[in-house]
């Protein structure tokens, strides 16, 4: 008997730490996905340099933040397809990351860039998991949409979508747990990343409200004091100032400090009504070009926007307003501009993914279906993405 509480006791002081499978989960997929595409990529080429397959994802944009990380901001308009642009339009913090990663490895910026996007996806897609509430089916659809699905590119190579979305998730889950300043400056770096960041200033504002009823306080009481939460009136202070101080460094550098905003004209980009530009981008494949046999990028664009819009309203109907209000006007921001890059501006949007991701994963029957679905687009979009088509851009 001595000898049987002895060996339970040794049993007791075993290490028994585990990593849980939320974790787990998106680095499994990640090196999947990387494997899966590289195959594709050889198979379709026959080239085996990993760096070449880097350099094939590396289209549009990704160029841009290359460069960036390389060279830093242009003095004058010169680049890109018409020689009108540059790239002050493309905000600093994700170079910065890049450009840091070379300095201290010595990997090349594209290697760097690449590298760093993988794990902020994985990043991204791990801190996401309280947002989904225990729903590990949801959570596992998200996960294999960012790293297997149809638009996985953007999550491999020199984009900005990876952190975004991961400080969208990290803002959006510190706001859950009420800690109001350290969200506001994952508001700042969001608003270093793209001008959609300054959303999460409303964010902060309609979660720090909705915690407050939660808690049973009434609507007259928060706005009554809202002057006295300092914590809250520091945290709205915070969001603009990575925005703030890349227009200031604009302003030095070029004499505008809204460069970011009139360098976009290159790109036939200047505000409008944005369901203009939506009907506009909806209509002109049937009433234009009477197309009625294939879906244009004007009509997929267009098709983007809606369901980012439409997702914005489920959230608003769950009363995830923050989400909501955050999401809507994500997609309502760059459609005032025009509808081109929608999808890509769409699937930036965090709460959009985890919303979709909660809705298309109630049912078995679909979620497994989804999976191979996502996965057999992912392989064919591949020399979509590499011919550098405008489908996806």
């Amino acid at each position: 008997m001595d000898e049987t509480i002895g060996l339970q006791r040794t049993a007791a002081r075993r290490w028994t730490w585990r990593i849980p499978g939320y974790v787990l989960l998106p680095f499994y997929l990640m090196l999947i996905g990387v494997g899966l595409r590289y195959a594709v990529y050889v198979r379709t080429t026959n080239h085996w340099g990993f760096t070449e397959y880097l350099r094939a994802l590396c289209v549009y944009d990704c160029n841009a933040y290359e460069r960036l990380a390389l060279n830093g901001y242009e003095g004058r308009p010169s680049g890109f397809d018409k020689g009108d642009a540059n790239n002050w339009a493309f905000f600093p913090l994700y170079s910065i990351l890049v450009w840091a990663i070379n300095r201290i490895t010595g990997l090349s910026m594209l290697m760097a860039g690449s590298i760093l996007t993988a794990l902020l996806t994985c990043w991204a897609a791990v801190i996401s998991w309280p947002l989904f509430e225990g729903k590990f089916r949801a959570y596992f659809l998200f996960c294999f949409f960012l790293f297997l699905g149809p638009t996985s590119y953007y999550f491999s190579t020199l984009y900005t979508e990876a952190l975004f979305i991961l400080l969208t998730v990290a803002g959006f889950v510190l706001i859950r747990q009420r800690d109001y300043v350290t969200a506001g400056l994952t508001g700042a770096l969001m608003s270093a990343t793209r001008s959609t960041g300054l959303l999460f200033v409303a964010a902060i504002l309609i979660g720090a409200f909705q915690n407050h009823l939660r808690d049973g306080g009434s609507p007259g009481q928060f706005f009554k004091t809202l002057w006295k939460r300092t914590d809250l009136l520091l945290a709205v202070a915070l969001v603009p100032v990575g925005l703030s101080l890349f227009a200031i460094y604009l302003y030095f550098h070029s004499g505008d400090a809204l460069a970011f905003v009139h360098i976009q004209r290159a790109w036939g980009r200047a505000f409008a009504d944005p369901f203009a530009n939506l009907w506009q981008a909806l209509s002109v494949q049937f009433v234009t070009y009477h197309n009625t046999t294939s879906i244009s990028t004007d009509l997929a664009f267009g098709m983007a926007a809606i369901a980012g819009m439409a997702l914005s309203a489920v959230m608003a109907w769950k009363g995830k307003w923050d989400w909501a209000i955050f999401s809507l006007f994500g997609v309502l921001l760059p459609l005032s501009t025009n509808t081109y890059s929608m999808i890509r501006f769409v699937v930036g949007i965090a709460p959009v993914l985890i919303v979709g991701s909660v809705l298309l994963s109630r049912w078995k029957w679909l979620f497994y279906l989804l999976l191979p679905v996502l996965l057999i687009t992912d392989v064919l979009l591949l020399p979509v993405w590499t011919g550098r088509t405008y489908y996806l851009m």
